[in-house]
């Protein structure tokens, strides 16, 4: 095979850009849903030392992939029309509560991200409040729980008890039974105690007062105590396989509705 002259320089060329960029993007398509899982892989440490100035790149990119990823046609749940969300509690600018070095909004941002992972991988769709490092205001989890057949935002309590421990999920009334089977699933895989009514917080008696969220139909999952230092290494250590259990109730949740 013979080149053509100047075959180095061959990149300057449109026809070369442009097929380079529909490579680029049928690549995308392709393995849309493998790079989103191998981000949600990469530990968050990792993630930190993206430069500044390429966190915006990054974060379009795996924007890009995760809705290629939901277009892709999946034959466990094809039929269902129901969407539901899932959000991180508090925001980039809002990092909850903190224990030392550890953010609660960076970690219920992780365990999104987690749930989001097999929730693709089950054909489920859904919407969220950012994806990879993104982690939008409560104002825009509000809006996307409006419509959604099930919307589920995650949390993690703080004490000045360091002792004070337990899995809860706040909802209301008619979620009761959701609000537990999604405490249990988490507090089975972090050894955790069932905090409430088997799990479930009632939002009229919670010490929180009327909760946004909850008030548009959702339910918020306490996914432990950051301030106690057992809980917090559970969390690290298992969450990965906390979020599949969580996710696993969500699919049989929809699954039910059709």
């Amino acid at each position: 095979m013979k080149l053509i002259d100047n075959w180095k320089q061959a990149w300057k060329l449109k026809s070369v850009q442009v097929g380079a960029v529909s490579a680029f993007f049928y690549a995308l398509i392709l393995f849309a849903d493998q790079f989103v899982g191998i981000w949600n892989l990469i530990p968050q440490d990792v993630k930190n030392m993206v430069p500044e100035q390429w966190k915006e790149v990054v974060g379009c990119f795996v924007g890009v992939a995760m809705v290629l990823a939901r277009l892709k046609k999946q034959p466990e749940l094809h039929d269902v029309n129901q969407f539901v969300t899932i959000t991180a509690g508090h925001s980039n600018a809002d990092p909850g509560a903190v224990s030392g070095k550890y953010k609660e909004a960076e970690l219920v941002r992780q365990f999104r991200n987690a749930v989001a992972h097999y929730l693709v991988a089950a054909g489920l769709s859904y919407k969220t409040d950012g994806a990879g490092t993104i982690n939008l205001p409560l104002t825009n989890a509000i809006a996307l729980a409006k419509g959604a057949s099930i919307a589920i935002e995650f949390h993690m309590n703080a004490s000045a008890n360091s002792q004070a421990n337990g899995i809860e999920t706040i909802a209301l009334p008619k979620d009761k039974v959701l609000a537990q089977k999604l405490s249990k699933a988490v507090a089975d895989v972090f050894g955790s105690r069932l905090r409430g009514q088997n799990g479930w917080i009632d939002q009229s008696k919670s010490a929180r007062g009327k909760l946004g969220f909850v008030n548009a139909g959702g339910l918020i999952v306490e996914l432990g105590f950051i301030s106690n230092e057992a809980e917090l290494t559970a969390f690290h250590s298992k969450y990965w396989s906390a979020a599949k259990a969580v996710a696993q109730v969500i699919i049989e949740h929809e699954k039910a509705l059709k």
